[in-house]
């Protein structure tokens, strides 16, 4: 996924949004408690302007699961429920490697969760089964969220949680990627382009969900690694609507592309570049990149849902 685009796509059939019946999370990702508070949203200069200005925001309690859902676990969601990804109905997904030029995307018939790098690549560059699983749509991500009683974070959730208590900073530890004690705290592309990888964060592209350190309130890849799709439709103007202030904000009511945060592996500093907390990537809710994931969100009263799930 990159911030603006997306593979063109028809109107989705309700056979690719169904939502199985609700099942029990699996083992493993329990929920991390998220308290409710008030955080700083954008900043007042930026050169997107979707990210602009700062404002207060005011996040009521939730719960979010710690890592991005895993390719075992999207593995045994769809063993359950026979579900059929986006990818697989359109017969592609847009997929990038090593060697390629900066901003080029392939269409790859035949990539999918199962093989986001395509069927010919699959042998070599078989997914690991703690890296996020990639290649999902926002309706893929709803589905399976769905499934298991809980859905997508809103936008502000996810900043929130993601910053854990951080505040005027580009990652949840400071404006550079490296950590205080010196190493990498995400995985972002390394290089001077897109044709070399340097990996000095240890990986070519996807790494496990629990690769890098989690930020103080326990969550990991709070940036890089995926893009995390958010329940929110995207509107340029999002954060000039909610300048005064904002309690719980989920998002205009309708738009053409649905919010993703956080960065992944694919951007660069030549390229993207969106790797950490302001960023805000858009991509239409049929979009399937080698480079897009999510986790799941659950409100703590189960009798008020926040966010979206159509």
């Amino acid at each position: 996924m990159t911030p603006a685009a997306a593979p063109p796509a028809a109107a989705p059939s309700a056979a690719v949004v169904a939502a199985a019946p609700v099942a029990p999370a699996p083992a493993g990702r329990a929920l991390v408690d998220i308290p409710a508070g008030d955080f700083v949203m954008g900043r007042d200069a930026a050169r997107h302007g979707d990210e602009t200005p700062a404002h207060r925001v005011t996040v009521s309690a939730f719960r979010l699961e710690p890592t991005l859902v895993t390719v075992a676990e999207f593995r045994a969601f769809v063993d359950a429920t026979g579900y059929r990804t986006s990818a697989e109905r359109l017969g592609y997904g847009m997929t990038a490697v090593e060697g390629m030029d900066d901003w080029e995307w392939e269409r790859v018939e035949g990539a999918s969760w199962r093989a986001p790098w395509g069927p010919a690549r699959a042998e070599r560059l078989a997914q690991r089964d703690d890296e996020p699983v990639v290649m999902v749509s926002w309706f893929d991500a709803v589905a399976f969220c769905e499934h298991h009683g809980r859905r997508l974070p809103t936008e502000a959730e996810w900043e929130y949680a993601m910053r854990a208590g951080s505040t005027g900073t580009r990652y949840p530890w400071g404006d550079t990627p490296r950590r205080p004690g010196g190493d990498f705290g995400l995985n972002f592309w390394q290089g001077e382009d897109h044709h070399r990888n340097e990996r000095l964060d240890g990986y070519l592209y996807l790494s496990p969900v629990r690769a890098f350190p989690p930020n103080a309130w326990g969550l990991y890849d709070p940036v890089g690694n995926a893009w995390q799709w958010v329940s929110d439709w995207y509107a340029r103007d999002t954060y000039e609507r909610d300048a005064a202030g904002v309690t719980d904000p989920a998002g205009p009511a309708s738009g053409w592309a649905r919010v993703a945060r956080g960065g992944s592996w694919w951007c660069s500093r030549s390229a993207c570049s969106a790797y950490g907390l302001y960023a805000r990537g858009k991509s239409r809710p049929l979009a399937v990149y080698s480079n897009n994931s999510f986790r799941c969100a659950a409100d703590v009263d189960a009798s008020r849902t926040r966010g979206a799930s159509s």
